[in-house]
């Protein structure tokens, strides 16, 4: 008997498209009967089984891609006396056995001389955001394998569009930062309502915000050095200096009173120009009343060195009307860089530009040099702008009448407040002189 090898290709095999296959084998092969005109002696009968019916009988199963098994079973052949005489069959009538091989599984492998091809491609694609997805309006969708390399597409119902709008409306579960303390003062330095104190806003100029709540007092120095032709910018040069102590007498919610005393001379010796006065020389004392208005703003009214205890005092009577408000730029207006405007009106040291004096008395005192200065008490306009960055530093530009400062100043600590503030004098009577005339100026000061 001649055995002839059939090799049948299947993808995707499913037991319905195998039992098609072989079934239009077999429709072939009773058609190539017919025409040879010889009676068909065996008939092949299909049967799809299931993968637990071919491990019971112990059926070899062709299953490729995941197919269904098919099992080959012979049908009883008529006996002889219904024959009867018909002729024996021919080689050719013979049943023929079917061979099943597995397809190859690779792109690079060939059945017959011809290349293989996938019918069934899966393509991965990015999910979406969450935000994306609660944009749509649409459904979402799902993708699942089965074992038969389906991929089968779920649809899922979307979120109500009640429920996304409950969503959005929710507040954000991101704490907001509490709104900044009221602004306040420690002399020239800024302060808060909670008691913290920051740098200085200004070198010689006072401020409108009241004074501050938690701290009592203020003990300052404050100098500058000279620069006579051809000396060095960082050399003292027989600089000067004055100190000046203040303390809040009373204050309420939004008002502050204070006094305050200053001393001239705060060294005595013939190795500065300020020396020639003995130590302690030129007491004089001063006030200060100051509002609070909302709480980045205020406005202050007082004066130093008003009542003049000796002759000896040569930094004048210093009348001031001044008001300031700041502007927190950071996280909504409610963190730092803090922004602070302050302007206003003072007399005497405050009002040493002729061109720009007004209101004067003259003749109020009768005194020669340097003392000479509260002879006459007219008014000018003064002011600073500050850029506090945080707590620690920040940087100011001062307009005094007489001087121009650009300075900037430290909060060292931040238990007990000291600062120390450094600026340079480059401007005088409204023009710019000169960087060989340029000086420098300090202040140094501690609060309890």
């Amino acid at each position: 008997m001649t055995t002839e090898r059939v090799r049948l290709v299947g993808r995707a095999g499913r037991p319905q498209r195998w039992l098609a296959s072989v079934g239009a084998g077999a429709l072939l092969g009773a058609a190539a009967g017919a025409v040879a005109g010889a009676p068909l002696r065996a008939q092949v009968v299909w049967e799809p089984v299931t993968p637990k019916q071919a491990e019971e009988s112990q059926i070899l199963v062709p299953a490729v891609d995941g197919g269904g098994p098919v099992v080959w079973e012979p049908v009883e052949e008529p006996n002889s006396d219904a024959l009867g005489s018909r002729a024996q069959p021919s080689a050719s009538d013979i049943p023929q056995t079917v061979v099943w091989e597995p397809v190859p599984s690779s792109d690079s492998e060939t059945l017959a001389g011809e290349p293989t091809t996938i019918t069934t491609q899966v393509v991965w694609e990015p999910v979406p955001s969450n935000e994306t997805i609660a944009e749509d309006a649409g459904s979402t969708e799902s993708i699942t394998v089965e074992e038969s390399t389906t991929v089968v597409v779920e649809q899922l119902e979307a979120p109500p569009p009640e429920a996304l709008a409950i969503e959005q409306d929710q507040p954000s579960r991101v704490p907001e930062l509490p709104p900044p303390p009221p602004l306040q003062a420690l002399n020239r330095s800024i302060a808060y309502g909670d008691g913290l104190v920051g740098p200085d806003i200004s070198w010689n100029i006072p401020n409108g915000f009241r004074w501050s709540q938690r701290w009592f007092g203020d003990a300052t120095i404050r100098g500058f050095s000279r620069r006579p032709e051809g000396s060095d910018f960082f050399a003292w040069n027989n600089g000067d200096a004055n100190a000046i102590i203040s303390a809040n007498i009373i204050q309420t919610t939004n008002w502050s009173l204070g006094l305050n005393t200053s001393f001239r001379s705060v060294f005595q010796g013939e190795g500065a120009a300020g020396g020639t006065t003995a130590l302690g020389e030129g007491v004089s004392s001063g006030f200060r009343i100051a509002r609070q208005i909302g709480d980045t703003g205020g406005i202050a009214f007082g004066g130093e060195q008003i009542l003049q205890w000796d002759e000896f005092t040569d930094t004048g009577r210093n009348f001031y009307l001044m008001a300031s408000k700041g502007w927190w730029l950071g996280n909504d207006g409610k963190d730092y860089p803090l922004v602070i405007a302050n302007g206003g009106f003072g007399t005497t040291k405050f009002a040493q530009n002729e061109n720009l004096q007004f209101a004067c008395i003259n003749n109020v005192q009768d005194r020669e040099g340097s003392f000479a200065i509260d002879n006459n008490i007219c008014w000018g306009p003064i002011g600073s702008v500050s850029v506090v960055f945080n707590e620690w530093w920040g940087v100011f530009l001062e307009y005094n009448s007489s001087e121009s400062i650009l300075g900037t100043s430290l909060n060292l600590t931040g238990g007990i407040p000291m600062r120390l503030t450094w600026g340079v004098n480059f401007a005088r009577r409204d023009q710019v002189i000169p960087a060989d005339e340029w000086n420098w100026v300090f202040r140094a000061s501690v609060g309890f």
